[in-house]
């Protein structure tokens, strides 16, 4: 009889469904669904109607991480996810990294909807990605923490550094490595615009005893601009850095018919691009990569940028003078 009467219980109990849950309580379960990608939640939206207009509701999205869809990627694709609606005026994270195939119109599309809320905006690894989308989120997203353009290498690093005193009201960790300025060959002449910004920010910093990120790259990469702008001036001075004929010839102001010349950022040797290439055959592997020593360079051993890595391209000293007066004369470049 007990058994039966608790079956009894049981079968009376009033079921919940779907239909029972108002719109609240629908949208907060969507939003703690910890689903592996934005599209897998997405997806819900074929449910029914209910579904549709629930999951599109911004109180279900704090992030956007597009990243496992990196290779796949496209305008087209990131439109059709981010539509016309208000569904990502939210989000606080956006994770974009790797997306290779996005240009600035449609990363501007889903900043433009998040703007006032977004803390962490991750661009690592979108090449195509310009000056443009720089100049609205330093100017546009004001509660931003965090920052990562490592191998946005159409981002001018010169205007990174131009505009910290107003990105870093609330920025705490910022990433530029593999930007512009910072990415294959530069010229000696270009480099010299990031110089000059390094150096203004550091008198802004001391302006009011201000320091560096301690989060990001920003320090290491003040440093390594530091220690390049060294090698440029033994280069300029005429110290023994030339490493091959060619180098020596454009070193001398005598640069008939001399191939392109680059100094190693590492070790401060200047060559020729031709001869750099027979040099980059004597590679070795070290902790999983391929590096390329440098073969002045035994006592410690250090290396060449590999094939496409950032060098600068150097002119003869007298060349450079002039390039760079005329730079400064016309006011030099964004």
């Amino acid at each position: 009889m007990l058994t039966y009467l608790s079956f009894v219980r049981r079968k009376s109990r009033t079921m919940v469904t779907l239909n029972d849950i108002n719109e609240d309580t629908l949208q907060l379960i969507l939003r703690r669904i910890e689903a592996p990608s934005p599209k897998e939640l997405l997806a819900l939206s074929l449910v029914n109607k209910r579904f549709r207009a629930a999951i599109r509701s911004p109180t279900v999205w704090h992030t956007l991480d597009l990243s496992r869809h990196a290779a796949t990627m496209t305008n087209k694709v990131l439109y059709g996810i981010v539509k016309d609606d208000n569904a990502f005026a939210s989000i606080e994270v956006l994770n974009l990294s790797g997306c290779s195939q996005l240009t600035d119109l449609s990363v501007l599309k889903v900043l433009n909807k998040c703007h006032h809320t977004i803390r962490e905006i991750d661009l690592s690894g979108c090449e195509l990605l310009t000056l443009e989308t720089a100049e609205y989120i330093g100017f546009h997203c004001h509660e931003l923490e965090r920052l990562d353009l490592t191998g946005c290498k159409r981002v001018p690093t010169t205007f990174l550094f131009q505009n910290l005193p107003i990105m870093q009201l609330n920025l705490k960790d910022l990433r530029v490595k593999g930007t512009k300025h910072l990415n294959g060959r530069v010229d000696e002449v270009d480099f010299e615009d990031l110089v000059d910004a390094i150096a203004k920010y550091v008198r802004w910093l001391q302006s009011f005893d201000g320091t560096v990120f301690d989060k990001g790259d920003v320090r290491d990469v003040m440093e390594l601009v530091h220690v390049c702008e060294e090698h440029l001036e033994f280069w300029r001075s005429g110290n023994a850095v030339a490493i091959c004929d060619h180098a020596s010839e454009l070193q001398n102001n005598d640069p008939t018919s001399t191939p392109m010349c680059t100094i190693f950022p590492e070790c401060g040797h200047v060559m020729c691009v031709e001869c750099s290439a027979v040099e980059r055959r004597n590679m070795m592997r070290e902790g999983g990569r391929y590096v390329y020593p440098c073969s002045h360079c035994a006592h410690p051993v250090r290396f060449m940028p590999a094939p496409g890595g950032f060098e600068i391209v150097v002119h003869s000293p007298e060349d450079f003078k002039k390039l760079l007066a005329e730079r400064r004369r016309l006011g030099g470049p964004p």
